[in-house]
């Protein structure tokens, strides 16, 4: 990775609005919010701004506490638009953040807010953080927004699901209310969603069709991961800014992209600076650039490991756009020579100076750099192969199409709303609502034999096994799930704690089962330090309250009490789940 500053360009949505709107604004006072008497001044203000449209926290750090009480000063402001909270969780305990959200969400809720504007970044949310956030996604006060702002959150792969699924079902609910979501600027730079992150936003950003703005910076993405991004994208035919600085295309990737960019005629920034195109892949974007957008400005594709023949390509299908203002090609490997020509080609440019500084050039490479660079692309190509392998065996396997053709299917089918055949691997690997339907029919069966593979492979994790499908396949649903979706989660999930159970029985391992469980739900700490249930709890808790009601047979006594037990002494880490966990302590205290 080139270690140099990675610009986020700001959609025009939010400039200016400061003179123009009432917002409070507390930015940079290093306040330390403890207490609701630390938020006295953020509240008094609040209460005076009669209007309020906005309120800035950047630069202080605020407590669970003090968020209830500036949460409880937000009811009253149903003219709210712009919740800019970056970098306002500095030095907070993990568990701290989703309560301090979840108070802030709520106090929207109540306001009955329409939220335009959501700036999070700098916040260590994490996973758990996230948490605190989905709810408050899928209000009606989101349906609204137009620009989310999530930059260096530390999400992982994970908290991009959910953050993906809340999405998802703010877009259903919102159209289902007659008022869809019309997101443009998405911003989830630095957040280490990789692959499985890209996918499940993906698809979103082909749910929502509105997007203008998106910007996906150093995300640990490689080329199946873009070539997800670019194929949804294209039902975003407005995208004016797309950055993915700093994640790995390849050739491959390049190419996806290159299919895509025909769709994307509004495009004015295009930043895949630092992103491994090499030479082939800077060969496919410049034909993909040679005609068409006519509104681009700034193009970045410097440290690329882009040989001369590709760069004089892309520069030649650069020249003639009359408003560029920006080409950034530095710290590839062009020579001296190389780069003299590069400058004679954007010489028509004149005093605008297009072509940025080249002072990083690495040279001409030799051939044997050449043979190196494409030695590593074929080691790397293998190595993502013989991972999906080793995840994929003796796993069913249904045929995917390649990621370019796919793209050009979604290309003559833009109205299309098919849902794209999927594997049970596929599904567990980002669980989602949509994904599941996406298993189709068979997907009871389909799910069994993955278990029953996995097993096969594993059998001293037998009860992990079940434990993670479990929470995972329950993970899709929420209080607000349609009634088909809960009773189909339900019966699955019952039929796999059964089976778990029986398996227990029959082996004289009940305990281990139990406990087992228990870790999976954060309930008991596990033997190895590296695991943390990286799953939301709210769906489990919800099916498993719902089974104890209609089908409490299913699960042994000693189960029902250990749950007791556990459930009848406060939890902490259940507050972000308070409903979900009250309904299942009520059943589980049911004579």
């Amino acid at each position: 990775m080139h270690l140099t500053e990675n610009k986020l360009s700001w959609s025009s949505e939010t400039k200016d609005f400061r003179t123009k709107e009432e917002i409070v604004d507390f930015s940079g006072k290093g306040l330390k919010l403890d207490t609701e008497t630390d938020a006295q001044p953020i509240v008094d203000a609040i209460h005076a701004a009669k209007g309020l449209t906005g309120l800035i926290l950047e630069g202080n750090t605020l407590g669970v506490e003090a968020a209830k009480s500036i949460a409880k000063a937000l009811e009253s402001k149903p003219t709210f638009q712009r919740a800019l909270w970056k970098d306002a969780f500095t030095g907070r305990l993990k568990d701290e953040i989703p309560k301090a959200l979840s108070f802030l969400g709520g106090g929207l809720i109540l306001a009955k807010a329409n939220l335009v504007e959501l700036d999070l970044s700098d916040n260590a949310l994490g996973p758990v953080g996230m948490e605190g956030l989905v709810q408050f996604l899928k209000s009606p006060v989101c349906y609204s927004l137009k620009c989310i702002r999530l930059n260096n959150n530390g999400l992982g792969i994970y908290g991009g699901r959910m953050l993906a699924q809340a999405l998802n079902d703010c877009l259903k609910a919102s159209k289902d209310a007659g008022s869809p979501l019309t997101l443009k600027t998405f911003i989830v730079g630095r957040n280490r969603l990789e692959n499985e992150g890209a996918i499940a936003l993906s698809e979103f950003f082909k749910a929502v069709g509105t997007l203008e703005e998106v910007q996906m910076p150093q995300n640990f993405i490689r080329h199946p991961g873009i070539s997800a991004l670019a194929s949804a994208l294209v039902y975003n035919p407005d995208l004016k800014i797309l950055n993915l600085n700093d994640n790995t295309f390849t050739w491959r990737g390049s190419q996806a992209i290159a299919e895509a960019l025909p769709k994307w005629q509004q495009l004015s920034v295009i930043n895949f600076g630092d992103c491994l195109i090499r030479t082939k892949g800077a060969e496919f974007l410049a034909k993909a650039l040679s005609s068409g957008h006519e509104h681009l400005k700034e193009v970045y594709m410097n440290h690329g490991e882009i040989n001369l023949p590709g760069a004089k390509q892309l520069a030649n299908s650069l020249k003639n756009k009359k408003m560029l203002t920006i080409c950034d090609l530095n710290g590839n490997q062009f020579g001296e020579d190389g780069c003299q020509e590069l400058k004679n080609i954007f010489n028509p440019f004149g005093d605008k100076k297009v072509l940025q500084s080249l002072s990083d050039d690495e040279g001409e490479p030799s051939s044997e750099e050449e043979e190196s660079g494409e030695e590593e692309e074929s080691d790397e190509e293998h190595e993502e192969k013989t991972d999906i392998q080793d995840k994929e065996k003796n796993v069913e396997h249904i045929p995917t199409d390649d990621a370019v053709h796919q793209i050009n299917t979604n290309l003559a089918h833009l109205t299309a709303n098919e849902n794209i055949p999927l594997n049970v691997e596929a599904f567990l690997n980002a669980p989602t609502s949509a994904r599941f339907y996406g298993l189709g029919d068979q997907k009871m069966p389909l799910i069994l034999q993955h278990i029953d593979s996995v097993i096969a492979s594993k059998p001293d994790e037998i009860f992990d096994v079940y434990a993670e499908v479990i929470m995972k396949l329950s993970s899709t649903v929420n209080l607000r799930s349609e009634k088909q979706l809960l009773e189909e989660v339900q019966q699955l999930v019952k039929i796999i704690l059964k089976v778990a159970f029986e398996k227990a029985k029959t082996t004289e391992k009940m305990a281990l089962c139990n406990n087992i469980f228990f870790i999976y739900m954060g309930l008991l700490k596990s033997e190895d330090k590296r695991f943390r249930p990286s799953w939301p709890l709210s769906g489990f808790f919800l099916i498993l309250e719902r089974i104890i009601t209609t089908n409490p047979g299913c699960i042994p006594p000693s189960t029902l009490q250990s749950l007791e037990t556990f459930f009848s002494r406060p939890q902490q880490a259940f507050e972000i789940y308070k409903e979900e966990s009250v309904r299942l302590r009520k059943a589980l205290n049911k004579p």
